[in-house]
């Protein structure tokens, strides 16, 4: 059985077949080990409510909120970790879907809000740094830099073979922080789009070409005093840009919406109510680029009864709103489908998709020209069936939780499957 327990990600090569098709959603899940074990990383499918995958990282006790991102190259979640039993600080970490060895990288300075740029295959993200700063000598050449004002750079990340290598693209001096989760990446324009507060306590939002190093626009967007801006994703095929705005209550609570902004002039479009939403976690949000879905976690009150929603961002309707057993954190979109075929003609090459069978509306769908044999086995390793999937069938997943085995010739794909 040590075979059948290795979980790897099957994805087509080919668009067309991904056409409302399910791509898988990644994220942390709390309360379901305990915390000394490692984090629980776990792969959601929203349109037909299956977990789809899980593995426990032993390597790492802790994270850095929302720092987490996509390797949409490699096939890897990568987020800043904090290894396991150690006193020191975050480090780069991804992790392979496919169930290969992490990389695990030391890197100077602080970082979040980190993105993958699919097109180039860079990592952008932002970093602080001081401003009118002095240094307070305690008499005897030890002291340490007294900082009064904080302004933020857009820096790339390049992971090396020892580290994380930080270089600046372009300081945002007066852009003194950063709402968690706000902001997101357009791989079309290289565009990183940014809501931050400015050192005089108004809203920015600010669009910056990564590839030039250059500002693009820096608009105010007009909100209330009670309102506020969050969780920005990007719909490339649409050229939109969305997010969620607040409006507090004087009882603690908010009224939330669905919004759309335009980053040249800041105007805000209100697209949809979410009056179920009470609260959410930063950074709590990813965008299926193939189906064009906004999906968010968020909570039925302060912190409790998590749930997930998925919302068709071309209507404007919901598809799905699941109720969930444990917090699901740091979510981030597995756009790799995505990315191979929008940018296949870019100078580097996009590696290719590891297997013809994909898990899209609640079936295993054969998008390939060779039939695999697949094997059921239940959660206590028994075989339930066996049965051959031919190039264009479907076969159905049937509710509660099963292992699958995928053989063809020397080929052995496994995946796991829980559906309510």
């Amino acid at each position: 059985m040590a075979q059948i327990m290795r979980f790897t990600l099957f994805l087509s090569a080919s668009l067309a077949a991904f056409q409302c098709a399910a791509q898988v959603t990644y994220g942390l899940q709390q309360n379901v080990i305990p915390w000394q074990e490692g984090l629980y990383l776990a792969g959601y499918d929203v349109l037909s409510d299956t977990w789809v995958w899980e593995d426990t990282l032993t390597y790492a006790e802790g994270f850095g909120l929302g720092s987490s991102t996509y390797d949409h190259w490699e096939d890897d979640y990568v987020f800043l970790g904090l290894p396991s039993g150690s006193l020191g600080g975050l480090q780069w970490m991804e992790q392979p879907i496919d169930g290969g060895a992490p990389l695990l990288l030391d890197f100077e300075g602080n970082i979040h809000s980190i993105h993958h740029d699919m097109q180039s295959n860079l990592f952008y993200g932002l970093q602080g740094y001081g401003l009118d700063s002095a240094w307070v000598d305690f008499g005897d050449g030890s002291g340490y830099w007294e900082i009064s004002n904080w302004g933020t750079q857009v820096v790339q990340i390049s992971p090396l073979e020892t580290e994380a290598q930080i270089t600046s693209v372009t300081q945002l001096p007066w852009l003194e922080g950063v709402v968690a989760g706000a902001s997101c990446y357009d791989s079309d324009t290289h565009r990183f789009f940014i809501w931050g507060v400015d050192d005089q306590g108004d809203g920015r939002l600010v669009a910056v070409d990564c590839e030039n190093g250059t500002l693009l626009s820096d608009v105010s967007p007009v909100l209330e005093t009670n309102q506020n801006i969050s969780e920005l994703e990007y719909n490339i095929l649409d050229g939109m840009l969305l997010g969620l705005r607040s409006t507090y209550q004087g009882d603690g609570n908010a009224d939330m919406e669905l919004i759309s902004l335009d980053a040249e002039t800041g105007t805000i479009t209100s697209q949809m109510a979410l009056p179920q939403v009470s609260s959410y976690t930063p950074d709590g949000t990813v965008f299926d680029q193939i189906n064009r879905i906004y999906i968010l976690h968020y909570y039925q009150g302060t912190g409790i009864n998590p749930h997930l929603l998925s919302v068709n961002a071309g209507t404007f309707e919901v598809l799905t709103d699941v109720n969930l057993e444990a917090n699901f954190l740091e979510l981030e979109m597995s756009n790799v489908a995505f990315a191979s075929q929008r940018y296949a003609t870019s100078n580097l090459a996009i590696p290719p998709a590891r297997c013809e069978v994909d898990l899209a509306g609640g079936s295993w769908i054969h998008h390939g020209t060779q039939p695999w044999t697949v094997n059921q086995i239940d959660i206590a390793g028994r075989m339930v069936r066996t049965l051959e999937l031919i190039p264009g069938a479907a076969m159905e997943v049937p509710r509660g939780m099963w292992i699958w085995q995928f053989t063809q010739d020397e080929l052995v794909y496994c995946r796991k499957t829980f559906r309510r």
